[in-house]
């Protein structure tokens, strides 16, 4: 069975959605959707590339474009693996090695690729320029949907990679769960980003939704882990979650 927890809603509080189905994820699982869809793709590239049929209408130096594309396509492939192996507290000592330099360099090389992962996690989408109807996916497509990538993932698997046709989810069934623990940490990383300037206030209704999250993490932890405490706890994230919708509610637009 795919590494997911089965209830969205039972885990979040919120409506089952595009934009939350991410947070019944662990960030591991999320990076490594991104790094396998990348390389999806790459291997779609590669494949269009050996039949010969049209080659009699290609232009002057068109095979040697196709063949720096793959390996543009590649070298995203590779950071994106460079960003899982992080996720997962991989050395830069160990990431160095692989890539045959010395860990600073590594480090220097990837370490902002990583740092827009991790803000991405938290903010998904670019700022909307002004005047725009729609604002830019920051985050993966494959992280942001990971549940409709991940089935696409498993149907392209099947199809092209015969030795795995007999395994029900091949991409989705080795993820790394959602570990309760996680979860708390990324509600917790949640909040104390909504506090990161802190020349700005957080929006309310950004904090709410988080709070919301809190509660119901809380309450899970009550029924699981037998500690009513966490029960009052989640009662009282569930008021303050509500003083925030009401103060929202009275600001004026």
């Amino acid at each position: 069975m795919p590494a997911v927890r089965t209830s969205l809603t039972g885990m979040t509080g919120v409506e089952h959605e595009p934009a939350n189905e991410r947070y019944a994820y662990s960030r591991t699982a999320l990076a490594r959707l991104a790094l396998s869809d990348e390389l999806r793709e790459l291997a779609d590239r590669a494949a269009a590339g050996v039949p010969t049929t049209n080659d009699m209408w290609a232009q002057p130096g068109e095979v040697v474009g196709d063949a720096l594309d793959l390996v543009h396509q590649a070298q995203e492939a590779l950071v994106r693996a460079v960003i899982y192996e992080r996720q997962k507290h991989t050395s830069w000592e160990a990431i160095g090695e692989q890539l045959n330099m010395k860990r600073q360099s590594a480090h220097e090389k990837y370490r902002d690729a990583v740092a827009e992962w991790q803000l991405a996690l938290q903010e998904p989408h670019y700022p909307a320029p002004s005047g725009a109807p729609v604002r830019g996916l920051r985050l993966h497509e494959a992280a942001y949907a990971p549940t409709t990538a991940g089935a696409r993932l498993d149907a392209w698997v099947h199809e092209h990679i015969p030795a795995q046709r007999e395994t029900e989810h091949p991409v989705t069934g080795h993820l790394p769960a959602l570990s309760t623990a996680e979860e708390m940490v990324q509600v917790l990383d949640a909040l104390n980003h909504l506090y990161g300037d802190s020349r700005t206030p957080p929006d309310p209704k950004a904090r709410a939704r988080v709070i919301e999250r809190k509660a119901a993490l809380l309450d899970r932890i009550a029924v699981e882990q037998g500690r009513p405490e966490a029960a009052q706890q989640a009662e009282e994230a569930r008021a303050l979650a509500a003083q925030l919708h009401a103060e929202a509610a009275q600001a004026p637009d």
